[in-house]
C-alpha cells in the first residue's frame, strides 16, 4: 500500500508552512509583534516570540492569504517573505490581492482568489478556496469573498485550513463535499466583550469539535488559542470536548516551531 505523507510547520496564530511533493507553502505567516504594537494599552501582547524568522522562510513557492486582519496579512512579515523567496507567489481574496500590491509586492507575483474557481499549483495540488464567516460571510458586488478558508487537495492528501470563520449550515455543506485528511480550525471563539473592541470572532472548541465529527475529519488541528490569551479561550475546553463526545476523534496540537510529518495511506 502506498504512503502518502506532508510536512506541516507551525508558526504561530493560524499560520503554518506545508510541504509536499517540492511544493511549499504558508498560509497566513504572522512573524513580528505588528498587532502589540497598534495597541497603546498593553491589550496585544504575543505569548511567544516568533518561532522562525519571516527571512528564514527563503524556499516558499506560495503564500495564503485568507483575510486582511493584522496578525493574517502583516506587511512586514509578507514583505520579508518576498525578499528571501524571490519566486514565491502571493493569493488571497480579492481585498488582500490589491493589498499586497500595495505595500509593495510586484503585481505580477500576486493572484487573486474566489470561491468556485481552483487555482492550480505544481507539486499535484489543487486550491479550492472555500468561504469563510468572520462573524459574517461578506461578499462585495462581484460575488468575491472577502473572507476565505483553502482546501488543499494535495496529490492523495486533502487538507483544510478554515482561516477565521464561525460553523454555518453552509459551510458544513461545503465541506461534505470533501474527504478530509487534516482539519485547522480556529478555536478561540466569540464573545460581547470583544466584540466590543472591534475583534471579529470565530467557532469556539465546542463547535470546532463538533465539526470535526460532523464532517469526519481525519485528523483536526485547532489554531488560533495560543499567541494572544485575550482572544482565546484556551486549550482545555476543546481537548475536554473531544474526550466527552468523540473519543474517536484524532487531533494534533502544536507547539509553536514544531514541525509534524503526517503520515496516512492512500486508501482512507
Amino acid at each position: 500500500m502506498s504512503i502518502v505523507t506532508a510536512a506541516i510547520q507551525y508558526i504561530g496564530q493560524v499560520g503554518v508552512v506545508i510541504g509536499r511533493n517540492g511544493f511549499k507553502l504558508a498560509v497566513d505567516p504572522y512573524l513580528t509583534d505588528s498587532v502589540d504594537r497598534i495597541s497603546p494599552d498593553g491589550f496585544w501582547k504575543r505569548s511567544y516570540a516568533p518561532p522562525v524568522e519571516a527571512c528564514e522562510l527563503n524556499d516558499l513557492n506560495l503564500v495564503l492569504v485568507t483575510h486582511e486582519h493584522l496578525d493574517h496579512l502583516d506587511p512586514e512579515t509578507l514583505l520579508a517573505v518576498a525578499g528571501a523567496s524571490p519566486s514565491c507567489r502571493f493569493a488571497g481574496p480579492a481585498v488582500c490581492a490589491d493589498m499586497l500590491k500595495h505595500i509593495g509586492i510586484a503585481a505580477e507575483r500576486v493572484d487573486s482568489l474566489r470561491y468556485g474557481e481552483r487555482y492550480e499549483c505544481a507539486g499535484g495540488l489543487t486550491i479550492h478556496p472555500i468561504p469563510a464567516w468572520h462573524e459574517t460571510r461578506v461578499i462585495d458586488e462581484e460575488g468575491r469573498d472577502r473572507f476565505l478558508g483553502y482546501m488543499l487537495d494535495w496529490d492523495g492528501i486533502v487538507i483544510y485550513h478554515a482561516g477565521d470563520t464561525l460553523v454555518t449550515e453552509e459551510l458544513i455543506t461545503i465541506l461534505n463535499g470533501f474527504s478530509i485528511d487534516i482539519g485547522m480550525l480556529p478555536i478561540n471563539g466569540r464573545d460581547l466583550f470583544r466584540h466590543r473592541r472591534g475583534i471579529d470572532g470565530n467557532m469556539n472548541a465546542r463547535e470546532a469539535a463538533a465539526l470535526a465529527a460532523d464532517t469526519r475529519m481525519g485528523v483536526v488541528v485547532p489554531l488560533h488559542f495560543d499567541l494572544y490569551p485575550n482572544n482565546s479561550e484556551g486549550i482545555v475546553g476543546f481537548v475536554g470536548e473531544l474526550y466527552d463526545h468523540y473519543r474517536g476523534q484524532r487531533y494534533h496540537i502544536f507547539q509553536p516551531g514544531e514541525t509534524w510529518i503526517y503520515v496516512a495511506s492512500e486508501a482512507r
